[in-house]
């Protein structure tokens, strides 16, 4: 209830904007290079991703509970809104391999992401499993309601994003097409760092 209290507090600000930017906010996958670091989900071909849709609001899809091979036998999973700090420390490391990418958008657009993802605050729309809808899918998503990225069914999402990697390298091509903002940031050098 909290993250939906913030995110009701937000939506006249950005509403009242002349222009707004949506930002995708990407942790590269990694891998431990010594035995004091940690072992991250999805290793290499992990990491998270997030949509900032305020000042200081990162939207993004975690599992609920248990998490299966298939939908069937996975939970719902959550759309959570973190602090930009919270949403960065996912994996509990301190230097992180980042990247985020700007997304030029109209309040209208901005204003039609709102009004559809707000219900996912109260309930997740899908199970978070495996072979399902995970964090890129669930991104993808986000974007599809403010017309920056065309509908698909949750299938097609799934297959089509299966892993951050997938949804980095799509959205990398729109970047260059449409001219939008790219910044990276280096990782720490004790992990072994996914690859564009």
């Amino acid at each position: 209830m909290k993250s939906l209290a913030i995110f009701l507090a937000l939506v006249p600000f950005w509403t009242n904007s002349q222009t707004d930017t949506l930002v995708v906010e990407i942790i590269y996958g990694s891998k431990p290079k010594s035995v004091d670091e940690r072992y991250w989900f999805g290793g290499k071909l992990g990491g998270h991703i997030g949509l900032t849709i305020g000042k200081d609001s990162v939207m993004h899809f975690v599992p609920g509970g248990r998490v299966a091979a298939t939908n069937i036998n996975s939970d719902t999973g959550r759309y959570l809104i973190s602090s930009k700090k919270q949403f960065y420390r996912t994996f509990y490391c301190d230097t992180t391999k980042t990247c985020r990418i700007f997304i030029p958008v109209t309040p209208v657009q901005k204003q039609q992401l709102l009004k559809s993802a707000l219900p996912f605050l109260k309930e997740g729309p899908y199970p978070y499993a495996f072979f399902g809808m995970r964090c890129a899918a669930a991104c993808y998503h986000l974007l599809s309601f403010a017309d920056v990225t065309k509908d698909r069914s949750k299938s097609a999402m799934t297959w089509k994003f299966f892993y951050p990697r997938k949804l980095r390298k799509f959205l990398f091509k729109e970047a260059e097409a449409k001219e939008w903002k790219i910044t990276t940031t280096p990782g720490s050098s004790k992990r072994k760092w996914d690859h564009d």
